[in-house]
């Protein structure tokens, strides 16, 4: 049996939502509400002690960290393949695997200072230091003594965009001379994993995403979200997707506080 625990639209819970179906797999969806701190709760603790969405529990056995998850997933249902048979195009799949995990950390900071740092000041302070105390990690506890604090420096939120246009211009170049996709023929784990990343971006920078400045990388995004598979994955109000809260769950906060 396979449950995945999600947070829906977030970066990392995409790439696996997407894996599965393409995949086809039939699995029990849990939606983890990250403003209700459900994801600090002792129970999911257990299943992931990160702290983190998303996490695969498969015949009891959780799997953690969506880059491994996904090479799990392809490992123990083969059909269809989302590595490529040829021995350089699976080694170009899983370096693009792997980058979308690398690039996450500068796209995170970009996330957490024009989404997130707003609705995280909306705390109390004894909510805030309830919700720091549960943060298992030490870097990602740190992230958020930064958003209570001053935030990101203009600099910081600089070095990120380049940091995530530098992989996106690479990408460029890689669709350009071995294309269509970015382990050459076959679509792979390489592109699901790239594809939350520049969704992300497009959330974010729309501004910045343009045909004139990266029109192969465009048209590869057009190819992967006419996937069926794509399309239910990044699509609101599923059944796996809840709308989005407005703003700061109150009762969320006084729940984990009394349940902690």
């Amino acid at each position: 049996m396979l449950e995945l625990y999600h947070g829906g639209l977030t970066t990392c819970s995409k790439q696996v939502r997407h894996c599965l179906r393409e995949k086809g797999l039939e699995y029990k969806s849990h939606y983890v509400e990250l403003w209700r701190y459900e994801n600090l709760s002792p129970s999911y603790l257990k299943l992931n002690p990160n702290g983190v969405v998303p996490t695969l529990v498969h015949d009891g056995v959780p799997i953690i960290n969506s880059f491994c998850i996904n090479e799990y997933i392809d490992d123990v249902f083969p059909t269809p393949p989302l590595r490529p048979a040829d021995p350089v195009e699976r080694a170009r799949c899983r370096y693009w695997a792997w980058t979308a995990d690398d690039v996450h950390h500068p796209a995170a900071r970009l996330t957490h200072a024009k989404m997130l740092r707003s609705r995280i000041r909306e705390l109390s302070r004894p909510d805030q230091e309830a919700m720091l105390k549960a943060t298992p990690v030490p870097d990602k506890r740190e992230r958020w003594v930064t958003l209570l604090g001053d935030g990101y420096s203009q600099k910081d939120i600089d070095d990120a965009i380049e940091q995530v246009f530098h992989v996106f211009g690479r990408m460029e170049e890689e669709l350009k001379t071995r294309g269509p996709w970015l382990a050459g023929k076959t679509f792979s784990l390489g592109d699901i994993n790239m594809l939350a990343i520049v969704h992300r971006t497009f959330e974010l920078l729309p501004e910045k995403l343009t045909r004139g400045s990266l029109p192969r990388l465009l048209d590869w995004w057009d190819r992967c979200m006419a996937r069926p598979a794509a399309k239910y994955t990044y699509s609101e109000n599923t059944d796996e997707v809840p709308a989005r809260p407005k703003g700061q769950s109150v009762e969320g906060i006084a729940e984990f506080r009394a349940a902690n």
